[in-house]
């Protein structure tokens, strides 16, 4: 055998013996957000409704933009999703300020111009800031408006929302912040309805209290900077109701082993606006450790996040009868769920990073966020819920029904409004306008049998081997002479 032959040979040994590592797999965030935008794309740009078959899920729409959004993920499908959005159903009459508020965020993040979002359905034009601004009353309560003309509080996921949006679009609103932060309850977590209307009473017990409602406290609260101490106390109360095993979170704190994706990913966002980095990215690295993998028998299911560990054990059982069920009280259906449960966690997964994923936890069912003290009829909460008014369609989205052609806006966008400046966060925190937004997940570190040093160490390590080889053979034959 040649000096050079030996070389050969040994590079090739080595490369045998250590194969180089498979592609890196796509970060959860981005699986996470590609799945929300291949189901847009393969269901016309739209969620159909489950409980209003032939009607689009406004509220599930705009809770997966506001995810996708801060991924940085598929703009274009993003834009697409929007204009069905805009062209949805609004109501003229039934007022939810938790929809508008969350329709605001979206327009504001998808650069069109929230006081032109489009026709309401007595053909009159959406100007969803000055809609929010009339349904809030004197004492800085937003007000729902069912369709009798009875006004009644919007919950603390209404208010917080109606906040956030606003002060994307430069609106303060001290008296709207004063109104939540008086829904801080002892403990430090947020109750969910406000029982005087809001007007003037504190929470005095913890009785209400739930993660999710907490992580819509804190991400109003940092989005309008100047609250540290409410926030901070917040953040202690999300820490302290943490599963300690897993990171997760319920949404019930008396039953911390029923967690569920939806109340993680709340809370995972929550604690990454607040500046607690770690605590975050252990509650998204359960999230990672619930998601739908790459190599599941059913692609379009690739990279959602299942609601519960009991999910994800039934996906892992049989994929395709999970995904193709499509009747049945507990199948709105089962791809409905995955939406909901994949948007609201993606807002965690796209603000922190998450930890290596924890050992798989017993398979149990999970508790149900709040939903006004409801359930979806799959026992599913319905995307960020909202309260009911009476005559509403669905709780989660009062204003939705089939689209009317001739109440939708035929005039392209115009430019938004200028935005306010970012708020002020708690020290440590990332500003709430970067809610993972265009953020690239910190990289993994790399093996070091990829990339150039592994060729360069296999190439050394053949040349060793070859010379060897060549000094054998060479002592072998003077030995022989």
């Amino acid at each position: 055998m040649s000096w050079g032959a030996g070389a050969v040979a040994g590079a090739v040994l080595l490369a045998t013996a250590f194969p180089a590592p498979a592609a890196e797999t796509r970060a959860p965030a981005v699986a996470a957000a590609e799945f929300l935008a291949h189901e847009f794309t393969r269901l016309g740009d739209a969620y159909p409704s489950p409980t209003s078959p032939g009607n689009n899920d406004a509220g599930l729409m705009a809770d997966a933009l506001l995810a996708m959004h801060r991924a940085g993920v598929e703009p274009a499908v993003q834009a697409k999703a929007t204009a069905k959005l805009r062209a949805n159903f609004f109501s003229a009459t039934i007022v939810s300020s938790g929809v508008m508020g969350k329709d605001l965020i979206v327009a504001l993040d998808q650069g069109v111009d929230p006081r032109r979002w489009g026709k309401d359905s007595a053909g009159k034009n959406i100007d969803l800031v000055a809609r929010l601004g009339a349904a809030q009353n004197s004492a800085g309560v937003f007000e729902d408006t069912a369709a009798s003309g009875a006004r009644t509080p919007a919950n603390v996921f209404g208010q917080a929302l109606a906040l956030i949006g606003l002060h994307k679009a430069a609106i303060g609103n001290p008296a709207g912040a004063a109104t939540l932060v008086r829904q801080q309850c002892p403990g430090g977590g947020f109750r969910l309805n406000l029982p005087d209307g809001g007007a003037t009473a504190r929470c005095t017990s913890d009785a209400e209290v739930s993660a999710d409602t907490t992580a819509m406290g804190v991400w109003a609260l940092v989005e309008i900077g100047g609250h540290q101490q409410q926030v901070s106390s917040a953040l202690g109360w999300l820490r302290a109701h943490q599963d300690p095993a897993t990171g997760a979170f319920g949404a019930d704190p008396k039953s911390p082993a029923q967690v569920n994706t939806n109340s993680s990913g709340l809370a995972a966002m929550a604690l990454a606006l607040g500046g607690d980095g770690k605590a975050a990215s252990r509650a998204t690295g359960w999230l990672a450790a619930v998601q739908v993998p790459d190599s599941v028998p059913v692609p379009a299911m690739a990279g959602a996040i299942a609601k519960s560990q009991a999910d994800l054990d039934a996906i892992d059982r049989d994929a395709k009868a999970f995904w193709l069920k499509s009747s049945g009280a507990d199948n709105l259906g089962k791809q409905d769920g995955l939406r909901r449960a994949t948007a609201q966690a993606l807002l965690g997964l796209a603000a922190a990073v998450p930890d290596p994923v924890p050992p798989r936890p017993p398979a149990n069912p999970p508790a149900d966020p709040p939903r006004d003290g409801k359930t979806a009829g799959d026992g599913s909460p319905p995307g960020i819920p909202v309260r009911s008014t009476p005559g509403s369609r669905t709780a989660a989205a009062p204003q939705m029904a089939a689209p009317d052609p001739a109440t939708v806006a035929k005039t392209p966008a115009s430019a938004p409004p200028v935005q306010a400046p970012s708020a002020q966060p708690v020290p440590g925190t990332v500003s709430p306008q970067q809610i993972g937004q265009a953020r690239a997940l910190e990289p993994r570190p790399a093996s070091f049998w990829a990339g150039p040093r592994a060729i360069a160490a296999a190439v050394l390590a053949g040349l060793l081997f070859a010379a060897g080889t060549f000094w054998l053979l060479v002592r072998r034959k003077g030995s022989r002479s």
